[in-house]
């Protein structure tokens, strides 16, 4: 989970469309996380996760936000470690952008998946 994505795959995924969701895939979900915020990027503070089981298809659509890393001084705003998001019942669903799916329930962990980014 330490490691980030190159920052050409992290132009690919907002900066050439940032209304265009991306697409990660695992073993287990495929999931699509979209910005919903307007023209710049860099101040979208709110994304939406649809996941979508692959085998039975059950789906389940959060609303969350970027993951940031913590910035020397001076260096704001600094590149999202990938995209956090809660469903309201302790569960917690973290999409990296180096493709890890990683499901918490409280401090356990129910999953975690590397998967690969397609557009």
């Amino acid at each position: 989970m330490n490691r980030l994505a190159p920052a050409s795959a992290l132009l690919c995924l907002f900066v050439l469309d940032p209304l265009q969701a991306a697409t990660l895939e695992t073993r287990s979900y495929t999931v699509e996380i979209t910005p919903m915020c307007g023209e710049r990027v860099t101040d979208c503070e709110q994304f939406a996760y649809a996941g979508t089981h692959n085998r039975n298809g059950s789906r389940i659509n959060l609303l969350g936000k970027p993951g940031q890393r913590p910035c020397p001084s001076g260096n704001a705003p600094c590149d999202p470690l990938g995209w956090q998001f809660y469903d309201g019942n302790a569960t917690s669903y973290f999409v990296g952008q180096d493709g890890w799916l990683i499901v918490t329930q409280g401090k356990k962990t129910v999953l975690r998946e590397r998967g690969n980014w397609r557009n």
